[in-house]
């Protein structure tokens, strides 16, 4: 069993100790869900972020993706455009 104390910031926020949040796996960005069950115990469990390199693939589409410098350079391109028709 591992213990670790935490202590409680004027804001009510924790930081969990390094030894804890290496077992349950948690890294930045993640989220905590704490689980108040009814006998008083609490439980904790990490709610892991989604990675965007992760969804790649995830949405079909027409358009062939070509490299990352020419969709920078036309989504620019398509928001410069949408912001001078806002603008008229």
């Amino acid at each position: 069993m591992i213990q670790a104390t935490a202590k409680i910031t004027g804001k009510g926020q924790i930081q969990l100790p390094a030894e804890i949040r290496k077992v349950i796996g948690g890294e930045i960005g993640d989220k905590v869900l704490f689980t108040l069950q009814d006998n008083g115990k609490v439980v904790i469990k990490v709610i892991k972020k989604r990675k965007l390199s992760k969804l790649a693939g995830a949405l079909k589409s027409s358009v062939a993706f070509t490299d990352l410098e020419q969709e920078l350079n036309s989504t620019k391109k398509i928001w410069v455009s949408k912001r001078v028709k806002e603008t008229q």
